[in-house]
């Protein structure tokens, strides 16, 4: 039980003991304010929602080192969050004791946060900032999260590009634009929907090219250090066996050759044997394969070693340059072009195909590795191009016919009444 005791001073001094049975004190200018107080802790104290109010002294930063110190994360994931906090967070934010930060301090930083950075890169922060401050909360430093709620801007551009391919264009302009070396890498993602690191770390036991199967057991992670083999999938239902098309099937018999690798070796290197790095492959390989392929951007001869350039720009205007060579207009167009297709996007094209082929959702989200139906359905299948006249065939059968009725007659004009 607390109670109150005036100071020399004329101030009231509110005394209590905490959940650990340890003496507290705080002192306030007005009786009534020490009372309120005092009720206030005695209620939090039966309900078990104390907090301490001299806890929210602890500084942001001081805390966020003890939270990623206690964190148990991949390497990757590791390598982003801290890349994070020093960049965006530690600079606003360690200072500033837990309990001040309040909702409209963050609402307010987010909002700056907007200003340079996309909306994607925006939530990631806020949703750092949250997920570190909640903790706080379970530590009872602080009583609630005043990151909640807060609103962040809406990644409207992630909403609105394409995600997929059509077959036609994949292996019509798309593939034969890729470099010999890696189309086998580029069929694996299209033809089994595999993820980056699952292809980057597929290994040559996992293929068997008799039965026309793979098995996804580990994948690639890059990370600032180097690439790193993890010996298990994203989640457990990562962990599967994929068939392979005949095409897939072919393509990897003309790589392996006369040739009998070691078991653990990589199925797809880079040009020197080593493991492929995802952002060299993005920017030395994909990227200009798609200008090549007429998919991003456009490269026009315009004769007598002229070549003109065109590429979507950061506010949707085209810009164009003319260049000497076809390789430095891919280049440049690669480098500049704002979209066009991820490599990830095969993957979505995969699931997209096997559904509107009529594949069971269920056998797609085996193959996929997902541990939920719903994730096939709502992130990884997309609209085909032709879903109307898909919607239309349905109906097309000759024997689905409508005559409408003849009108009713009227009574009065009945030749039965009339006789």
């Amino acid at each position: 039980m607390g109670f109150l005791k005036k100071t020399p001073a004329g101030t009231y001094r509110a005394n209590w003991r905490d959940a650990a049975n340890r003496q507290k004190a705080k002192t306030f200018r007005t009786k009534k304010e020490a009372n309120a107080f005092l009720a206030e802790v005695e209620g939090a104290l039966n309900r078990g929602t104390y907090v301490d109010p001299h806890a929210g002294k602890v500084q942001f930063g001081e805390f966020a080192r003890r939270w990623l110190a206690g964190r148990s994360v991949e390497a990757r994931t590791a390598e982003r969050t801290l890349s994070m906090l020093r960049t965006h967070l530690l600079p606003k934010w360690a200072d500033w004791p837990l309990a001040r930060i309040d909702h409209l301090a963050v609402q307010e930083w987010v909002s700056e946060l907007g200003n340079g950075l996309a909306p994607a890169s925006v939530a990631k922060c806020y949703g750092l900032l949250s997920m570190i401050l909640q903790t706080a909360v379970r530590a009872r430093l602080i009583a609630v999260n005043p990151a909640e709620g807060v609103k962040v801007p809406r990644n409207r551009a992630g909403e609105a590009r394409p995600a997929t391919i059509s077959r036609e264009a994949f292996f019509g302009k798309l593939l034969p634009s890729v470099p010999a070396e890696y189309q086998a890498l580029v069929l694996a993602a299209a033809g089994t929907g595999l993820r980056w690191g699952e292809c980057a770390g597929l290994p040559w036991g996992s293929v068997d090219l008799e039965r026309a199967v793979l098995r996804v057991e580990q994948v690639a992670v890059e990370t600032h250090g180097g690439i790193l083999i993890r010996p298990y999938p994203k989640t457990r239902a990562g962990v599967r066996k994929v068939p392979m098309p005949a095409f897939l099937v072919e393509a990897l018999r003309q790589q392996l050759g006369d040739a009998k690798p070691d078991r653990r070796a990589l199925v797809f290197v880079d040009r020197d044997g080593g493991s492929l790095r995802r952002s060299n492959f993005r920017r030395r390989t994909w990227l200009p394969s798609l200008v090549r392929a007429g998919l991003l951007g456009q490269v026009v001869n315009l004769g007598r070693r002229r070549w003109q350039a065109h590429w979507p720009g950061h506010d949707g205007a085209t810009l164009s340059a003319e260049f000497t060579t076809e390789r430095a207009a891919v280049a440049h167009v690669a480098q500049n072009a704002v979209g066009g297709l991820r490599f990830h996007d095969l993957r979505h094209s995969y699931a997209t195909w096997l559904v509107t082929d009529g594949v069971p959702v269920n056998l797609v989200q085996r193959v996929m590795g997902h541990e939920q139906a719903s994730t096939t359905l709502n992130r990884y299948t997309h609209t085909p191009d032709d879903y109307a006249d898909r919607v239309r065939r349905t109906f097309a059968d000759d024997s689905l016919t409508f005559e409408p009725p003849e009108p009713p007659q009227d009574p009065e004009e009945s030749p039965e009444k009339a006789v």
